[in-house]
């Protein structure tokens, strides 16, 4: 058996934070080792809590998620990076892209189960991108 996947968990709201947390725990092989409601937060969790992979809004105070992901990819470059989001864009998916997110996500497909096959995607991989 191997250890769960861990999970830094970003957004600014908390009531998404909290269902989504509710979701992954669920999973066996998902754990959520933080929740941060920033992304300077959650880059500063990150430095103490190690997560294998990190789920970021993109609009966050203090930093956005774009900005939270390429300092959190250059703290820990072994760090998955999936965007899960409101905004069905294509500049933010290449933005996002960019900035070293492994996959990008829109919150509202997230209740079709979308985002937790590809949190394990990003775990597993760096090219899990899945946008409708």
């Amino acid at each position: 058996m191997t250890d769960p996947t861990r999970i830094l968990l970003a957004d600014d709201h908390v009531l998404v934070r909290r269902g989504v947390r509710l979701i992954l725990d669920n999973e066996p092989d998902l754990t959520v080792v933080a929740e941060a409601g920033d992304g300077a937060e959650a880059v500063e969790l990150a430095r103490t809590r190690h997560p294998d992979l990190a789920i970021l809004d993109i609009a966050m105070p203090r930093l956005t998620g774009l900005q939270a992901a390429r300092q959190l990819i250059r703290l820990q470059p072994d760090l998955r990076v999936l965007i899960l989001t409101m905004y069905d864009n294509e500049q933010y998916l290449f933005e996002a892209l960019k900035s070293g997110a492994s996959g990008y996500v829109l919150k509202s497909v997230a209740d079709r189960d979308l985002w937790r096959p590809a949190a394990r995607r990003c775990a597993a991989s760096r090219s899990c991108t899945r946008a409708p």
